[in-house]
């Protein structure tokens, strides 16, 4: 298992790049996951190609961060022609190949290739005295081709006629496999929340008809209520009749409230007592008049210097919830080194309930197409999550959309949108893709040719469902979550219901 997942981050990440030593602040080996590539002691077999040839020397093994490759500047790129500068009073790296010219600066999210700015998700990194950097966008960026097949790492320089390994490999052991339908589960029903966001936007949204309509299987509704502003003021959309409709369905209601997704205001409030002590209690407020059953707070973006005044709100928060008999959830990222400011081991001992976004793996600004949520992805978080709380607290968040890719012939990302479950698969009929089983992901994968460039989709369907349905049990979590209602596509409760 461990293998198949290291395989897996292979396929969502590719390239990196290390300079010579420098006289910089160091990360620590264990805030990073090491992989080397047939070297000793490293557990893995998994070879780098250039075109068609093994690379087998390396000075310093690749290291995966944040789901991305980054690897030794040298080890790569010298070996593709390049020239690699150095520049320690900009803390950056150049390389250059004929007139391209990559300039990567260490800690910043961002490259520049000849002038123009690329954002990048995974900054490049100082280890050990290495500068490591993440790979396929910068191969890329130098023209070449990037791509995993059969458990191996393909660079491909322009012009490469591609007749390698690598094309009879995919002749012989990539053939493209049926798609999969789900596998529907007749044992007995897992005890566990099962728990559905719901976008408000407005306070008479509350009482129309799409809201208060019964939805098979549910036993939390969280409508996105409460916003806290820039000023510490909370913006407001609730409305008593949703709360008064829910119960009389059997449901419960906790209240979900943001930060506005803003590190900035998070950054006021968790800082100041005060101003924190007074959201608290505004909150505390709502939720009583509301008569709702309890909070669920989603703050999806804090500073890295506020970790702990982010736990310091929460037990505040939770102690005054708790004072009032009403339940506590939290939404928390992956348990990767890079979201350490999260806590989740904190969370798990100060709320009711861990909710764990276990989507956006690949999201609106990444700069390459994959899975909104791939199943090894989640798989390898829940094994994390299993060392830090308890997993009767821990409740899966799972997707209810994906995202439709359109990339160009060097499979830059031209544009994406989000989309429901049924909408996705209505878009693959229309245009009359093959679904074919994609197993690095665990879903279903489909393809198709436009003017507009290659559209990719990995569907979120009725098969993944059931997979992330049967991960949740097999792990002990305390129920599900789904983002969100509206986007399910029919036979979604269907499945659902099997399991709880």
């Amino acid at each position: 298992m461990k293998l198949h997942i290291l395989k897996f981050m292979l396929c969502a990440a590719i390239l990196g790049l290390a300079c010579t030593s420098v006289m910089a602040a160091d990360m620590s080996v264990a805030d990073v996951e090491y992989i080397g590539f047939r070297g000793e002691n490293t557990g893995s077999d998994i070879p780098i190609y250039l075109d068609g040839e093994e690379l087998t020397e390396y000075t310093v093994y690749p290291v995966i961060i944040n789901d991305r490759l980054l690897v030794n500047a040298r080890d790569v790129f010298t070996v593709l022609g390049c020239g690699i500068e150095w520049d320690n009073d900009r803390r950056e790296v150049t390389v250059k190949k004929e007139d391209m010219v990559i300039v990567i600066p260490i800690d910043k999210n961002e490259i520049y290739k000849n002038g123009a700015r690329i954002a990048i998700d995974t900054p490049s990194r100082i280890i050990n005295s290495y500068t490591m950097i993440p790979l396929r966008v910068v191969a890329e960026s130098l023209g070449c081709n990037v791509d995993y097949t059969s458990g191996k790492v393909y660079i491909e320089t322009p012009g490469y006629d591609g007749e390698d390994s690598k094309a009879d490999e995919q002749d012989t052991d990539n053939k493209a496999e049926p798609a999969r339908t789900a596998e529907h589960y007749d044992g007995p029903k897992y005890e566990g929340k099962v728990v559905l966001w719901d976008t408000i936007s407005n306070t008479a949204a509350n009482d129309s008809e799409s809201k208060q309509t019964p939805v098979d299987g549910v036993d939390v509704l969280c409508p996105t209520w409460f916003e806290i502003r820039s000023d510490g003021s909370i913006s407001n959309v609730s409305g008593k009749g949703y709360v008064d409709w829910a119960h009389s369905q059997g449901y419960e209601v906790w209240g979900l409230v943001t930060n506005s997704f803003s590190p900035d205001v998070s950054s006021e409030f968790l800082n100041n007592r005060e101003k924190g002590d007074k959201i608290i209690d505004e909150l505390l407020g709502y939720i009583i008049d509301l008569r709702a059953d309890g909070i669920n707070v989603d703050f999806e973006s804090i500073y890295d210097e506020d970790g702990d005044a982010y736990v310091d709100f929460m037990k505040r928060l939770a102690d005054r919830f708790h004072e009032m008999n009403l339940t506590v959830s939290v939404d928390t990222y992956m348990p990767a080194p890079y979201n350490e400011r999260y806590h989740m081991k904190e969370m798990g001992e100060i709320c009711d309930y861990v909710v764990l976004m276990a989507y956006d793996e690949h999201f609106s600004t990444s700069p390459q197409a994959g899975s909104v949520s791939s199943l090894p992805w989640v798989e390898k978080y829940l094994e994390i999550s299993q060392g830090l709380m308890d997993m009767d607290k821990l409740i899966l968040g799972c997707p209810f959309y994906t995202r439709i890719w359109v990339t160009d012939s060097d499979n830059n990302v031209v544009a994406n949108e989000s989309s429901g479950m049924d909408s996705a698969l209505d878009i693959v009929k229309q245009n009359g893709a093959e679904i074919t089983y994609d197993s690095e992901t665990g879903q279903n994968y489909a393809q198709y040719s436009s003017g507009k460039g290659i559209t990719k989709i990995w569907l979120e369907d009725e098969m993944s469902l059931s997979k992330r349905l049967q991960l949740s049990t097999e792990y002990g979590c305390g129920g599900c979550a789904f983002w969100r209602r509206g986007f399910e596509s029919d036979g979604a409760w269907d499945i659902i219901n099997e399991y709880y």
